[in-house]
């Protein structure tokens, strides 16, 4: 009976022995780095959390591009004939006595202004001006030459208007340097009025 529990408590102790082995075993398994390959057999090659690297940030949609201005310009214009509404003498100059030609100079000033007579908020934003207001565009001019002997030169002004029928269109600007059409378009009728000069020579008095 002895001999029987000595052997039944020998068997209990290697077996737990055995047992603890065995765990440790399962530990140091379960620590072991698994190869790449294994780990590509494992899952088959498809990773399912914390998969995010470098490679993906390029897969990632850009922002649009912003608005960050918009511009009204010109696409078209009609203008209609230029008109004279009169004329008169400007000035006039004599060689009638002379017997060599007489050089003359005269400077001279078109008196360029204009108007819009209509538009709206794209005529007014694109040509930054006010519907009604007068603009001074009046440039300067030098006419010279030489009088004839025997001759008068007359200096001839001629008061002249044209009307312009023109349109814009509204443009968008992004911020990626890009441009588009807003659909938005705008018409105004521009009046502009100056002076003409032509010089003529008569003989005699």
């Amino acid at each position: 009976m002895k001999r029987f529990l000595l052997w039944t408590l020998m068997t209990l102790v290697a077996a737990l022995a055995g047992g603890f082995a065995v765990a440790g075993g399962w530990r140091a398994a379960a620590l072991r780095p698994v190869a790449a390959t294994e780990l590509a057999d494992v899952t088959g090659g498809v990773c399912f959390v914390n998969c995010k690297d470098d490679e993906d940030d390029g897969d990632e949609e850009p922002e649009p591009p912003r608005l960050v201005a918009t511009e009204w310009r010109p696409i078209g214009q009609t203008d209609s004939r230029a008109e004279q509404l009169s004329y008169s003498i400007y000035t006039e100059l004599s060689n009638v006595s002379g017997d060599e030609p007489l050089h003359y100079s005269v400077n001279v000033s078109d008196q360029c202004r204009f108007k819009w007579i209509t538009g709206g908020v794209g005529i007014s934003s694109g040509f930054n001006i006010m519907v009604g207001r007068t603009y001074n565009c009046a440039v300067t001019a030098n006419l010279s030459g030489q009088i004839k002997p025997g001759y008068r030169l007359k200096v001839y002004k001629g008061e002249m208007r044209q009307y312009s029928t023109i349109t814009v269109a509204e443009y968008l600007i992004y911020s990626d340097g890009s441009e588009r059409e807003s659909g938005s378009r705008d018409a105004g009728r521009r009046e502009r009025r100056w002076s003409r000069f032509h010089p003529v020579q008569v003989y005699g008095n």
